[in-house]
């Protein structure tokens, strides 16, 4: 019974979905290996018995989710499923330069942010994470990362505008330091970033999660809660300078972990 229910289920998919989920599967199980080409949307059109433009939807589809590429003229091919290594704690403190382009650069891949900030009033979650009073201004920035045109996260993060403000580095993406880190962007200012909190969550994505980032079905997001703490110069007094929400798509990214004996 059990699969008449899933082939019922699989009729009523697009067929564009239902022709991306097979070559999917070829990729997954490497009966296509990296490199290999793909059938072409001809190809697909008659095996299918579908439309070109479901075809090339299909291929788009695949294309979107970074598993292949094209060549001009020479027809689409499975692409290496390079991941990019997000190392911690160690991330958070070496280099100037913001830690997804050292990520992107060293798994090979060209970095792109796309990013929005405004100031907006802090929520009562924001403001408890910032250790300040709900209705403060912080500095809100919303992320979409990607590297080699995939899409690899989504974030948004909150820095109180009672440090930042009227300070050199109080817009994140302006002025000397626009493309510099958080622990370079804060020593500009007298601070020193000395302790990373991360909350972990493994879930589903939501729909809007799976559109904006290209998830594949059965594919689940990590979402990191971040909060960043920092002294300031002449001081011991461990403050929060920075909260964010992260997701990821967990078939883009490894996640290491480097923990040290306490001492």
């Amino acid at each position: 019974m059990g699969r008449n229910v899933d082939s019922a289920e699989q009729s009523k998919r697009p067929a564009y979905i239902r022709i991306a989920s097979d070559l999917r599967e070829q990729i997954k199980s490497g009966t296509l290996r990296p490199n290999d080409p793909v059938p072409s949307a001809a190809t697909l059109c008659q095996q299918y018995d579908v439309s070109m433009i479901t075809a090339k939807s299909a291929l788009n589809l695949l294309r979107t989710e970074g598993l292949v590429y094209a060549k001009t003229g020479k027809g689409t091919y499975v692409a290496e499923n390079r991941r990019m290594t997000r190392t911690a704690p160690h991330r958070y403190f070496e280099g100037r330069e913001r830690t997804y382009v050292q990520e992107a650069e060293r798994a090979g891949l060209k970095p792109e942010a796309r990013h929005q900030s405004t100031v907006t009033p802090a929520t009562d979650a924001v403001a408890q994470r910032l250790e300040i009073t709900a209705g403060q201004q912080v500095m809100t920035t919303e992320y979409r990362i990607f590297a080699g045109e995939r899409p690899m996260s989504k974030s948004v993060s909150w820095e109180p505008l009672s440090i930042t403000g009227d300070t050199i580095i109080e817009h994140p993406h302006q002025g000397e330091h626009a493309n510099s880190g958080l622990n370079a962007r804060f020593a500009a200012i007298g601070w020193t970033i000395e302790q990373v909190e991360e909350n972990l969550i493994v879930r589903p994505p939501t729909p809007e999660e799976a559109e904006e980032l290209a998830i594949p079905e059965g594919v689940h997001v990590l979402e990191v809660h971040q909060t960043v703490r920092a002294t300031q110069e002449g001081t011991d007094n461990l403050v929060p300078v920075e909260a964010a929400v992260i997701v990821f798509p967990t078939d883009r990214y490894q996640f290491t972990y480097l923990m040290d004996r306490p001492r």
